[in-house]
């Protein structure tokens, strides 16, 4: 993709202040406006930067620092996208506050031929100061500490089984860690409490295998970025407290990583770009209303995905999960929380979604074979949507509460299990088996709908122009004012309808009445109760109705053609 002018104009920026090298890495994410976010703020940025720069008497040590327009505009990348609820990146806050302090910068290198190890710490107090920290060998151990604002650490770490700390304490901070190697350690703490969200910021680029990172965020408005991560079994923990917080994974490849992040507070954000490897372990933990965990495209076998987010007015989202024996687990706690999986493709995978509140909200589209899927809501006025396709899969949604919903839509295959159990008032089932597109076939499938409460609605709807066949279907309502819509095509059907209760009926789609055509097929109606309703056709050879009514004033009309 071309980088728009204003990006390629702030690279020129970036070159003079850093030098062509040091930007060869931040130049990859500025050539896509789309990843980097808003290209015209990070100009804008880079402008400020310069001119600061320009001045003698505050140019201290800032053409040294990456972070300088790094952060100020890589970081940018998540905020943008959700602008209308989180601000931009502080990077630009950080360098502009360097113009008031005079700053001193402390570089510290450290090599390790032999691998013995060697050990190294700082401190630093005061405002705009800079730490550069580069670890080359075995076995290295360094610690530092900045106490202040608009602080800056950098650490590039090449080799194995090194272990390295700092704390930033203060505002408008920023940290960068570059790890290639394995077994190396990296902790990270940063504490301050930022204005409307504005704070600190931490970034880790991993290449390499066993390693260990460990973020910790406090105070709120802080940003996180995990960039490009590359190798296996790596591990990474992000904790942060407070609102408006944002962890960002941009790229994960490889195998048997554990990826962790927990939020506490309002407003904020998790975001994970891809995922590919396989055997991949990843949870989120959000604590608070109004927060996002947004997850891309996930491809690979035997990962699992733990979400659970506990407030009002969350979501959660995935693009795509492809592969094989995955699991994922959605537990949301609160109200108007969502959940959307626009594809999941794959053989053996399990879903599980648990949402407890009101005007929630579930919905995934399931491809493959061997699936399994589960949804419980408690609470009123929820939603299930599951779109189907494959055979052998096993569907099971449990709704308590009044006026909620469960669709189940372009249902087809063989020999599947779904199961729909609501129980309370005005409650809607609807599954729909090779309907509206004629041209699917579903056979040898088990559906069952079970209803308590009053004002219930049923809905099944089965045609096909290829016949479907030998379902089996199992109606039971329990309550007044329950409907059942009916309408079925195909051959060797097994349905078993049972209502008690009062002002009941069996009929067909909207005010008609219920119809049932093919060949074979067994239909079953028992209603106990008063007034009660059944209206409908059975048309084909070698069909079976049998209708049992026990009580008054209770109506049955069955036309067989």
């Amino acid at each position: 993709m071309t980088p728009y002018a204003p990006v390629t104009v702030g690279f020129y920026y970036c070159q003079h202040l850093l030098g062509q090298q040091r930007c060869a890495r931040l130049h990859a994410f500025l050539i896509n406006p789309v990843q980097v976010g808003n290209p015209e703020m990070s100009l804008f940025i880079c402008n400020v930067v310069a001119v600061i720069t320009n001045n003698k008497e505050i140019s201290v040590k800032l053409s040294k620092s990456i972070l300088t327009c790094a952060i100020a505009m890589a970081l940018s990348t998540g905020a943008y996208a959700q602008s209308e609820d989180k601000p931009g990146s502080t990077s630009a806050l950080a360098n502009v506050e360097r113009a008031a302090a005079v700053g001193n910068e402390l570089t510290i290198s450290q090599t390790s031929v032999q691998g013995l190890g060697n050990s190294a710490s700082s401190l630093q107090q005061g405002d705009a100061n800079l730490t550069e920290i580069t670890t080359v060998g075995d076995g290295n151990q360094t610690d530092a500490m900045q106490i202040g604002n608009g602080n800056v650490v950098l650490v590039t770490t090449q080799g194995d089984n090194n272990q390295q700390s700092y704390n930033q304490d203060g505002e408008a901070n920023g940290a960068l860690s570059e790890v290639t190697g394995s077994d190396n350690q990296i902790a990270v703490e940063q504490n301050g409490t930022g204005f409307l969200g504005i704070n600190n910021e931490a970034i880790n680029v991993i290449g390499g295998d066993a390693n260990q990172i460990n973020v910790v965020q406090g105070d709120g408005g802080h940003w996180f970025y995990n960039l490009d991560m590359q190798g296996n079994a790596n591990v990474v923990n992000a904790q942060q407290a407070g609102l408006w917080n944002e962890a960002q994974f941009t790229s994960v490849q490889g195998d048997a990583n554990d990826l962790s992040v927990e939020q506490d507070g309002f407003w904020n954000q998790l975001s994970v770009t891809s995922i590919n490897g396989s055997m991949n372990e990843f949870a989120s933990e959000q604590l608070g209303d109004t927060n996002v965990i947004s997850i891309g495209d996930i491809f690979g076998d035997e990962n699992e995905l733990a979400v659970e987010q506990e407030g009002a007015n969350n979501s959660t989202d995935i693009v795509s999960i492809e592969g094989n024996e995955n699991a994922l687990s959605i537990d949301q706690e609160g109200s108007a929380n969502t959940f959307e999986s626009a594809l999941f493709s794959g053989d053996g995978n399990e879903l599980n979604v648990m949402q407890m509140g009101d005007n929630n909200a579930a919905s995934a589209e399931v491809l493959g074979d061997e699936n399994d899927f589960s949804a419980t809501q408690n609470g009123s006025g929820n939603e299930v949507y599951l779109g189907v396709l494959g055979n052998n899969n096993e569907f099971d949604a449990m709704q308590i509460g009044n006026d909620n919903a469960t669709h189940v839509v372009n249902f087809n295959g063989n020999d599947n299990d779904v199961a729909v159990a609501q129980s309370g008032d005005m409650n809607t089932a609807v599954i729909e088996s090779s309907y509206p597109d004629p041209s699917i076939a579903s056979n040898d499938n088990d559906i069952a709908i079970t209803q308590s409460g009053m004002g219930n609605e049923a809905v099944l709807t089965m045609g096909s122009v290829m016949e479907s066949s030998s379902n089996q279907v199992d109606l039971v309502q329990s309550g007044e004012l329950n409907a059942i819509d009916l309408m079925v095509e195909g051959s060797g059907h097994s349905i078993d309808i049972a209502q008690e209760g009062g002002m009941n009926m069996v009929a067909g789609m909207g005010q008609g009445a219920f119809a049932v055509a093919g060949e074979g097929n067994t239909v079953s109606i028992s209603q106990l109760g008063e007034g009660n309703l059944v209206e409908g056709s059975v048309m084909g050879t070698g069909n079976t109705v049998a209708v049992t009514q026990v009580g008054d004033y209770n109506s049955a009309t069955v036309v067989q053609q």
